[in-house]
């Protein structure tokens, strides 16, 4: 059985090998005629190479990106790749993979992009926000029908959310960690702005999130923002309000 795998691992190894050693710029016509991504400023090779622009759904834009595969994940079982590139003159640097089973990987990754295009990327309407958000994930994975894990910690500096009115929230901190039970959760807390902000989001077993975050009206919160948090949320008689949400992921798309 281990003969086998390792002819395997030897056979897909060269074979990947051959292919990455392919001129990039001959997959420039075939990647940009897809209309999803276009490739432009493009030289070097598959396994090591760079382009001047990578323009993803008309939306995404990266510039004098460079890439380098990954020889040593090859035997591991997996195939990965080094990217280092510039998102709106901030720098983006991480490992992307996937396994040969399916498994998709991200490693590393370090990016700062700005709250208002988060927004964009994501599309969800009705809400305006603001501030710089800074990804340092240690590493995350997921595949189709499983629950998704990762680590690592989300910066979102001088937060502002828009809706009726703006609400300043200093500087919010989301810590991503993996629980005993190997599932997923985030502790989100903040310093500074209108509202004191204590929670945790998490998931469970049967495929679902929850929710639970306290929201603390400061000294400087308007009553408007406090009329707002009671459409939201649960008055306590702490004056605390009690956010709480669950929910099956698949309504949100993510398994």
């Amino acid at each position: 059985m281990k003969k086998r795998v390792y002819i395997f691992t030897a056979v897909a190894s060269y074979l990947i090998l051959l292919i990455a050693t392919i001129p990039a710029s001959l997959i420039t016509k075939t990647v940009n005629n897809s209309g999803i991504v276009t490739i432009q400023g493009i030289s070097g090779s598959l396994w090591n190479g760079k382009a001047y622009t990578i323009l993803i759904n008309n939306n995404f834009e990266l510039k004098n990106t460079r890439w380098s595969f990954s020889l040593w994940r090859i035997l591991t079982g997996k195939i990965a790749i080094d990217i280092n590139g510039q998102y709106l003159e901030n720098d983006i640097s991480a490992e992307i993979g996937t396994s040969f089973l399916g498994r998709y990987f991200i490693k590393n990754l370090q990016a700062k992009i700005p709250a208002q295009k988060v927004m964009q990327l994501v599309n969800i309407p009705l809400v305006q926000i603001s501030g710089l958000i800074n990804f340092n994930i240690d590493h995350a994975q997921w595949k189709q029908g499983e629950l998704p894990l990762a680590t690592g910690v989300i910066n979102w500096n001088n937060a502002q959310v828009t809706v009726a009115d703006t609400v300043p929230l200093g500087n919010v901190s989301i810590t991503l960690r993996e629980s005993e039970q190997q599932l997923l959760n985030a502790e989100i807390k903040n310093q500074g702005g209108d509202i004191k902000i204590n929670g945790m989001a998490e998931l469970v077993p049967e495929a679902d999130y929850t929710i639970n975050i306290k929201l603390l009206p400061t000294a400087s919160a308007s009553d408007n923002i406090k009329q707002s948090l009671g459409l939201i949320a649960k008055k306590q008689n702490n004056g605390e309000y009690l956010l709480n949400y669950s929910g099956p992921l698949n309504q949100m798309g993510l398994i």
